[in-house]
């Protein structure tokens, strides 16, 4: 999922008697997935940002708001962002739509509270192809298939598809990962992590912010990791349920 560019950028310093060393920088993919089609995922958005074209994913919330991970608006200019809604294929097709607002959680760090609010200009007119997804109450238990989907690179380094594409991994054990993640200061409550065993699937350049669901809910953001479908570490996401009272609070929808 999210992978470093190199070790150097790793910076140590003390965490007990493990160091701690800062999170891996974001960088989301999909690996070991297939194509899909945008009616499939119809909560799924593209963020474009001038001069790069997309950037980011994030998922349709009401005909105003996009939910997507902190990180891809931080330090942005509003003109410099817009969001394509109803295309199965990247930077083309569908409606786009130019920002209005961008609410960052208050307490994000980086990587924890990694979480984002965009209010476009004009509200999405929806379709078979535009739909707002639901934000879950409850993180789903360990071992629960979930899915995940974007236009983020096929492999490390490797190329990016023009088509959406889609795989499923499963919710890995929270002290599970956690321990996976000592050397980088663990993970926090308002994150949750997927994978499978085996490696080979995940979230991982250009996935950042998208959508990972289960039953139909949202339930996770993506946000960082290490590696890229590493069985060693497992992809790690917002954690929606635990977020929810800050998105509600700061809409003017009803997400119950």
């Amino acid at each position: 999922m999210l992978a470093i560019a190199a070790f150097t950028l790793l910076l140590a310093c003390s965490f007990g008697a493990v160091p701690r060393i800062t999170r891996p920088k974001l960088d989301g993919r999909i690996v070991g997935g297939e194509p899909t089609d945008i009616k499939n995922f119809p909560y799924q958005v593209s963020m474009e940002l001038v001069p790069y074209g997309h950037w980011c994913g994030g998922s349709i919330i009401s005909p105003d708001y996009v939910l997507l991970a902190a990180h891809c608006v931080s330090g942005e200019a509003l003109s410099d962002l817009s969001i394509r809604v109803g295309s199965t294929y990247k930077e083309e097709g569908g409606s786009v739509h130019s920002v209005e607002k961008v609410v960052i959680h208050s307490q994000y760090s980086g990587e924890d509270y990694d979480i984002a609010l965009i209010k476009v200009s004009q509200p999405f007119v929806y379709s078979d192809s535009v739909q707002p997804i639901s934000l879950t109450s409850v993180a789903p238990a360990t071992e629960t298939p979930v899915v995940v989907s974007g236009w983020g690179d096929l492999s490390s380094g490797g190329p990016a598809p023009t088509q959406l594409q889609q795989v499923q991994v499963n919710i890995i054990d929270y002290n599970e990962c956690n321990d996976d993640y000592l050397l980088y200061g663990g993970i926090t409550p308002r994150m949750i992590c997927a994978g499978v065993p085996q490696g080979g699937k995940d979230s991982c350049q250009g996935d950042s912010g998208g959508p990972l669901v289960s039953e139909g809910k949202l339930v996770g953001i993506v946000s960082w990791g290490v590696g890229c479908a590493s069985k060693q570490y497992p992809g790690v996401y917002a954690n929606v349920a635990v977020l929810k009272d800050w998105v509600v609070s700061n809409t003017d929808i009803n997400l119950n």
